[in-house]
């Protein structure tokens, strides 16, 4: 019992969550491809490639040649489950012909999912039974006749 009271007056609390180590890793290696220009690569981190709502080749086709990355930190990760917010700071080079390269620099906030026991990168919310239709303003449609 005086064990018991210690430990609660000692104003020690749970530890905080720590992101698992694996998604720290799969970020990491994402960002590490991307700066290397390794589109193949950085395509097999992305919910795409496990989706199949994406190809490969269209994956590289999406892909700006104007934009060239040259420098990552991770800043933030917050894992809940089977999702989790990443904010990585980019450091990138956009070249546009006839211009001096410009070197930017800005967080990207990323949305990590895991499916089957693995984290890939996933951009886009999809949100089952959610549809990413406007409503229709009154006026605005087809008229009916009746």
């Amino acid at each position: 019992m005086v064990a018991l009271v210690a430990l609660l007056g000692s104003g020690q609390t749970a530890p905080e969550s720590q992101p698992s180590e694996s998604l720290k890793q799969r970020v990491t290696a994402f960002w590490e491809a991307r700066l290397k220009g390794d589109e193949v690569t950085a395509y097999q981190y992305e919910a795409y490639s496990h989706t199949g709502t994406m190809t490969l080749t269209q994956y590289i086709q999406s892909r700006s040649p104007a934009l060239k990355f040259m420098a990552y930190t991770i800043d933030t990760i917050q894992e809940q489950e089977n999702e989790a917010q990443v904010t990585v700071k980019v450091q990138y080079q956009m070249t546009v012909p006839g211009m001096v390269d410009l070197p930017l620099a800005m967080p990207i906030k990323e949305r990590w999912v895991r499916f089957d026991n693995t984290w890939y990168r996933n951009l886009k919310s999809e949100k089952p039974g959610k549809e990413n239709r406007r409503p229709e303003k009154p006026g605005r449609g087809k008229s009916r006749q009746g």
